[in-house]
């Protein structure tokens, strides 16, 4: 199975910073360093009705007011702006909700073992949250991000606030293992802030939907939407929507470059009735890897599997049927992974369809009535499945011409089929559900050779010899021949062949003679006999006699 290449975080700040004008206020730095709340003041506000519905302490109102040198704290001037240290905001938890599980995710607290995380989970500060291959748990927070942990991945929740009753939402999470996913602040509500903190490289986000990764040392960051200030080392790139950058311990980051564009998924099928299954893509410039993800929605909050190919095919093992979205990327030479193609499918390959036995493909059938066998197929609760079978003479069933349904697992025309090709396929149901049609399986039909017409031939005897000459067969037929005593062909006198119809052996002592004669095909198929009652009479002159027929059998 093809796997992610999962490391341990080092050194690293992810930090989002998500604003707008709807709340009118902004979280910045103070000149001490210390992040502030700039506040942009209302008709009718006061500095007493402010600290009272925001400051953990109203009683600040002093201590605000020399801040921000207010003369008269019962007239503020509606547009200006207070500038209110993070600190002095009053300040509620804000745990995070557990809004998708798939596969193994499980929660980790202190002191107390781990246990299977459920949705709909209130986490709060110091959680762990863990998920195993092929697994994925959706995080949404109180301004509305959602962070999506991917396969194979670890994170703490670190801080989760709500400052100045909801006017501002501080979150700080550590990523332990792992990759996720996040879009940030989809509101767009002003003075939220959003840290994916590991120690090596800072990436500072306003509203966007971004991903981060890393590999041994190496960090990559690609922004899907928006606009992302990506730092390491002292130095920093501002990434847009559609570029990514890495950046290597100890050194700056690159120069932003360009994702690839999303793989061309549109001939990809809508319905697949196979198992695995098989998506082949369109070779793509540049690209070095493709990696695939398999969710019930399009969100993808909810990953089912996971698979990267370093070929343009991607293939997946099973799910029970149903509908589902296919999310495919590109990965480049220095491991960026390109922009999304989504494609959704259904799967329907459910009763299995069974193996097919007999006749198998290209098969020469010279039976008039083939015998048609396949496998059993256990539908569930271990019932017996009913069997849909289809005859036709083209391969894509436009020319049905027998469909039979049968609780065995064969089945024999009770007409005779005209010679020529023929495909065939099963279908197994159980219930009212049919699955799928097996491939189907081409045969031909072609007779067996006809007796031979001993009107159309002569028998000469020379000497001690006997010459029997009959019409030169079709090709690929050749004349088998029994001289025998008896019309049983038990006492066996002579047996011979002949490519051309024409036949030299001894000549057999006088009185009754069966000569049985029949066609035989290259591979060695053979028809009725034809048999002649000879009367050979006594060596006296040459002679010729005509040959009439006795019987065909």
């Amino acid at each position: 199975m093809n796997k992610w290449p999962y490391v341990k975080f080092s050194r690293v700040l992810l930090l989002a910073l998500c604003q707008a004008a709807l709340w009118q206020s902004t979280l910045v730095l103070a000149e001490d360093g210390l992040p502030e709340w700039r506040y942009t003041i209302r008709p009718g506000d006061t500095l007493i009705s402010f600290s009272q519905r925001y400051l953990s302490r109203p009683a600040d109102w002093v201590r605000l007011q020399k801040i921000n040198r207010v003369t008269d704290p019962y007239h503020l001037l509606p547009g200006q702006s207070l500038h209110v240290p993070l600190a002095m905001l009053r300040q509620a938890l804000a745990p995070a909700e557990l809004i998708s599980v798939s596969g193994s995710v499980k929660i980790k607290q202190a002191n107390m073992p781990e246990r299977v995380a459920r949705v709909g989970e209130k986490l709060m500060s110091g959680t762990e949250l863990l998920t195993a291959a092929d697994s994925s748990a959706a995080l949404r927070f109180a301004d509305g991000s959602v962070l999506v942990l991917q396969p194979t991945s670890q994170i703490k929740l670190d801080v989760m606030s709500v400052y100045a009753g909801g006017g501002m939402v501080d979150t700080k999470l550590r990523m332990q293992e792992g990759r996720a996913e996040v879009v940030a602040n989809p509101k767009h509500k002003s003075g939220n802030r959003l840290q994916v903190i590991t120690p090596s490289a800072v990436a500072a986000v306003r509203g966007t939907r971004f991903r981060v990764a890393a590999d041994g040392n190496v960090i990559r960051e690609e922004t899907l939407e928006g606009r992302v200030a990506f730092s390491a080392a002292g130095k920093s790139v501002m990434l847009a929507g559609g570029y990514g950058s890495v950046a290597e311990k100890g050194m700056p980051p690159s120069a932003p470059v360009a994702l690839l564009a999303a793989p061309d998924v549109k001939n990809l099928a809508t319905k697949i009735e196979r198992l695995p299954m098989r998506f082949e893509l369109a070779e793509q410039a540049g690209a070095k890897r493709w990696v695939g993800q398999i969710a019930a929605d399009v969100q993808f909050n909810h990953i089912l599997l996971e698979r990267a190919s370093e070929n343009p095919r991607l293939i997946f093992a099973d799910l029970p049927d149903g509908k589902y979205v296919l999310r495919v990327r590109a990965q480049d030479a220095i491991g960026l992974i390109g922009m999304d193609a989504q494609h959704s499918f259904e799967l329907d390959a459910r009763p299995f369809a069974p193996l097919l036995l007999s006749p198998v493909a290209e098969a020469l059938v010279r039976n008039a009535r083939p015998a048609f066998k396949w496998s059993e197929v256990i539908g569930e609760g271990a019932a017996k499945n009913i069997y849909h079978l289809e005859l036709a003479r083209d391969a894509a069933f436009k020319e049905v011409l027998i469909v039979q349904t049968t609780v065995q697992t064969d089945w024999q025309p009770t007409q005779d089929l005209l010679a020529g090709d023929y495909f065939w396929r099963v279908a197994s149901v159980d219930g009212s559900d049919q699955g799928p049609y097996t491939d189907a399986v081409k045969f031909t039909y072609k007779p067996a050779p006809a007796a031979p017409d001993l009107t159309q031939s002569a028998l000469t005897f020379v000497g001690k010899q006997m010459q029997i000459q009959l019409p030169k067969p079709s090709e690929g037929l050749h004349y088998e021949f029994d001289l025998t005593a008896d019309q049983a062909r038990e006492q066996l006198i002579w047996h011979g062949d002949s490519l051309d119809g024409k036949l030299l052996l001894p000549r057999p002592e006088a009185g009754k003679r069966y000569l049985s004669v029949r066609l035989v095909e290259s591979d060695n198929t053979a028809g009725p006999y034809a048999t002649q009652v000879l009367d050979i009479p006594k060596p006296v002159v040459p002679m010729m006699l005509q040959l009439l027929p006795l019987a065909t059998s």
